[in-house]
């Protein structure tokens, strides 16, 4: 798909790259083409879970549907040729209980089409999720098998914070030419939030805040430089007009993690001085939309839609659920004490209520096998990156579509995060045979 460029070590066509952690050995193959490719299929990936045209339903249906499975070609052609070229080296795979358990929750969804309240969505919305996992599948591997060719050229937390800024960038020049679209009114027309009709605020928020993490990943991993900077700047100021609280909250409590591993008492006492003083601000025109304090108490509704939606909708199918992304055995779940919804917008409710107890348990088992996997791993860097991921996800989780929820880029990037420590890329070891023996008189 690309040309392949040979270097030496001494000639670096990097220029504006990362030039990887240190490690042994002369890069095989780098090339800035590749780099830049695997910043937009993951930019174009993501970009493919907005209405990227709201006027048109269908026409919006058929770019997403064509947009992920020619990504997904993509990813497995390139991989194909990566394998047949360089086949001295070999995609190996090791922690596969927490991968082999979230294939038993989508074999779960499968088998929940013999008894799901509506066949048609619960089909739409597998084959959504699957065709993401496997999109994670291929591209993953390429990263890592270019990776290990290149001696480390585009780690993850590059990519993804290059491809969340592009992102972050659009919207704010779209919002600038076209405030009708990108902005959503809510309050009456009072408060207006970044979003619009491409993408859920709150969803948006949590990229902004997943792209910003992404430099403090990079800053644990090498120097800052300028664009790192900007790609901060971008996914902050996006974060900020989204008005998300949830996201808000989720870099917030990255931001001074980050603060705290730094060891900088001068930083530390900086930040906090600085929190204090803009808190307020913070509070007034985010957290307490129009001096509205009931609302945030009830988490705009959220919490007594969770009550009605576990005494009235759980209680009726509390083994195997509803089906697939379903939570009532009509169109909507009617609340009596909230609003009507097709989703429960907390992603471990969701489960619970589509998948029952039975998919409750996998999920939990799921995510504790994760976790203690993350925190045995020998890898520093993936594990401080899925742990700065999972902030804002399972954050995210809590008030939305979530990691488990209907398809979103939450879950493809939960998917991607599962395959962090599953994939790995070696090279191969020499078979003996008859020649390389001699015998010793």
């Amino acid at each position: 798909m690309l040309n392949k460029i040979n270097i030496p070590a001494t000639h670096d066509l990097s220029h504006g790259l990362p030039s990887g952690q240190p490690n042994e050995g002369n890069p095989i193959y780098r090339s800035k083409w590749v780099a830049v490719a695997l910043i937009i299929i993951l930019g174009l990936r993501i970009t493919s879970y907005f209405t990227l045209f709201p006027s048109s339903v269908a026409m919006t249906q058929i770019v997403k549907v064509g947009l992920r499975l020619t990504l997904t070609l993509i990813s497995f052609l390139w991989l194909y040729k990566l394998k047949i070229k360089y086949n001295q080296y070999e995609v190996r795979y090791q922690n596969v209980l927490p991968f082999g358990l979230y294939l038993a929750y989508l074999t779960l969804g499968v088998l929940s089409l013999f008894w799901t309240s509506d066949v048609r969505f619960s089909m739409l919305q597998l084959f959504m999720i699957i065709e993401a996992m496997v999109f994670a599948w291929y591209y993953f591997q390429v990263l890592v098998f270019y990776n290990k060719l290149s001696n480390n050229h585009v780690p993850f937390s590059y990519a993804f914070g290059y491809a969340t800024f592009w992102i972050c960038l659009a919207f704010m020049v779209g919002l600038y030419f076209d405030p009708d679209t990108y902005y959503r009114q809510t309050h009456g027309g009072e408060v207006s939030r970044l979003g619009g009709y491409i993408i859920n605020p709150n969803e948006l928020g949590m990229l902004a805040v997943l792209g910003a993490v992404m430099v403090y990943i990079e800053g644990l991993r090498r120097k800052i430089d300028t664009m790192q900077i900007l790609i901060w700047i971008a996914c902050v100021a996006v974060l900020l007009l989204t008005q998300s609280r949830s996201s808000l909250g989720a870099f917030l409590m990255a931001t001074g993690f980050t603060v705290l591993l730094s060891g900088n008492v001068k930083l530390i006492v900086s930040s906090i001085i600085g929190g204090i003083l803009i808190m307020p601000i913070l509070v007034r025109e985010i957290v307490v939309k129009q001096g509205d304090m009931e609302e945030v108490m009830s988490m705009t509704g959220r919490l007594p839609f969770w009550t009605d939606l576990i005494h009235d909708g759980f209680i009726h199918r509390p083994i195997l659920g509803y089906g697939f992304m379903r939570i009532a055995k009509h169109e909507k779940f009617d609340s009596i004490h909230a609003y009507a919804a097709s989703m429960t917008h907390n992603t471990f409710i969701q489960v619970l209520i589509n998948l029952g107890l039975v998919g409750a348990f996998i999920v939990l088992f799921q995510m504790i096998t994760l976790s203690i996997t993350i925190s045995r791993h020998d890898d520093n860097y993936y594990r401080r990156l899925a742990a700065y991921m999972l902030i804002p996800l399972i954050i995210n989780s809590l008030t939305e579509f979530g990691i488990f929820g209907e398809s979103n880029y939450g879950v493809q990037f939960y998917q991607l995060l599962i395959l962090f420590f599953v994939v790995t890329v070696e090279q191969k070891k020499a078979v003996p045979t008859i020649k390389n023996f001699k015998i010793k008189m």
